[in-house]
This record gives structure tokens, sequence and C-alpha cells, in this order.
């Protein structure tokens, strides 16, 4: 399946530390922040929860002479959540003891890991600021978990939702997702703790700058963030314009499960990847 590698490598910086820390420096250079991915999800034994933690404190000692931040973001299943709460809580804390003044952030995975990885996410961010978490727009609990990380102050990136949920689950309509979207991102940037507004969408990025600058809020204050090789127009748009945008880039030898995985969840991501390589090649963009 290594002929899939010149499709994939458009979306992933790399399948090596050293190949994705010179991708990430020139996005640097570009004006770019960036949130850096290891590649790997539900592990099975300790001993691979432990190589996954140990890449990802290789990552951040090849960092930390970075004088701007990089958020690392992690995925609570790498780590060991299936095989226990208490492993996982032990490899995220010697992260965070290495992260220097970068952030850890949880990345959000399936429904049936949400409740744990908010617990472990506001357990820890009581003590360890430095730790961030993701909400999805889609799931109907976000109504709900929205207010308790506005209320603690946590850092939170927002983004759509990518997995495929059941209808009790998550909304799953487009318009829906939007409003949501749009709802919780308002929250946010009013009430939040430097967020990041997470998605590719022009109509929402539209509303979403038009509500920005009718609340005078601050572009200092939070974060577009936007997925490595995916509308590269609009991230330069949206840089030029002086928000703070920042590039969502993963890396790792499992590039062919991820990208399979996440083109196989749901039909949308396929159309969701078509769509934006054409537009983006075609000039079709609406950001300018």
């Amino acid at each position: 399946m290594h002929i899939l590698y010149p499709f994939a490598k458009r979306f992933i910086a790399g399948e090596d530390r050293e190949t994705a820390l010179k991708n990430i420096k020139t996005l640097y250079e570009q004006g770019f922040l960036c949130t850096v991915d290891v590649l790997g999800e539900s592990v099975h034994t300790e001993e691979q929860a432990v190589e996954a933690k140990n890449e990802y404190l290789a990552l951040l000692k090849s960092i930390e002479t970075f004088h701007r931040p990089v958020d690392i973001s992690v995925k609570v299943s790498a780590l060991g959540m299936d095989i226990g709460y208490d492993l996982c809580k032990k490899n995220v804390e010697e992260l965070i003891d290495a992260v220097f003044h970068h952030t850890v952030r949880f990345d959000m995975e399936g429904s049936d890991l949400t409740d744990r990885t908010l617990k472990l996410g506001l357990e820890l961010q009581k003590t360890h600021k430095n730790l961030g978490l993701v909400l999805q727009a889609y799931l109907r609990r976000t109504d709900r978990d929205i207010q308790s990380v506005i209320d603690q102050g946590v850092s939170t990136r927002l983004c759509k939702g990518a997995y495929k949920e059941q209808e009790d689950i998550a909304y799953q309509s487009m318009d829906e997702i939007r409003e949501k979207f749009y709802s919780h991102a308002c929250r946010l940037l009013k009430e939040g703790n430097l967020p990041a507004i997470a998605t590719h969408d022009e109509i929402l990025i539209e509303q979403i700058t038009t509500f920005i600058d009718k609340e005078n809020i601050s572009r200092e204050s939070f974060y577009f963030e936007l997925l490595y090789g995916v509308r590269r127009d609009i991230q330069q748009a949206l840089l030029k314009r002086g928000y703070q945008v920042r590039i969502y880039v993963p890396y790792g030898k499992a590039w062919l499960p991820y990208t399979l995985r996440r083109l196989g969840e749901r039909k949308e991501n396929i159309i969701f990847v078509v769509k934006n390589l054409i537009q983006e090649s075609l000039g079709l963009g609406k950001i300018k």
C-alpha cells in the first residue's frame, strides 16, 4: 500500500520526526504556528503506550529551543487509555512535565472515549495549565461540555467532528452542525481561553470573522486552525488578514491506517478532501 504515500504525503509532514521538523520549521518561517500530531492510536499493550509516549518525549526534546509555542496533539488511546486510566494518566503527566512553554492538547476521538478524555483533561488541567482540550461541534453533549471548559479556563480547539456517530449522539445534517459550530465558536471567542477555531468551511469562516469584527475581539486571543496540506489558499489568506493561524501537522509511519481510517469513517471525509483539493487547485476559494 506504499503506493498511496505520494497522495498521503500531501497531508502528512513526513514518516519520521526529522522530516516533519523540517516542514514545521518552514511553516514557522512563513508565519504560521503548529500543532504536531504523532500518528497512532488505539494501542493494545503497555509497551506500545510507552513507545508512543517516548516518541512524544523525543519530539518535545527536539523543539525545546523553539521560541514560538507548539501544540502537541495527543490521542489518549495512543497512551493507553483502553488499557487503563491510571496508565494513561501517568504517561500524560510525563509529557506535561517535559512540555516547557508548549502545550499538550488532548485530541478528540470517537464518542466511546469522550467521557474519559474530558475527565482526565479537566482533572489534570487544574494543576497543569498548559494542557488543552478539543470539543466536537457535532456531538450533542458539547452543549454542556463547552460550559465546563469555559468555567475552568481550558484552552479549547473547536472542530466539527470527523467520526461516524449515531443520531442520538451527534447531529447529522451539515446545516445543524454549522449552526452548532458557529454558536460554540462565538461562546469560546467571547468567554473562552485562547480557543482555536478549526474549520476549512468558508461559510463559517466568513460568519465568524464578521462576528469577531462586530464584537471587537482581539486577534491575539484566539487562533484559526487548519489541516496540513488542506486549503493552503485559506491558510495564507487568513494569515495575510492578520489572524493567528495554526497548522495541524501529523507525522509518523502510521500514515496509512490514519489516512484510510479517516477517509473510510464517513463518506463526507472523502468528499471533503476531494472538494477542497479542487477548490484550491482551481482557485475557487472565497476567502481572500
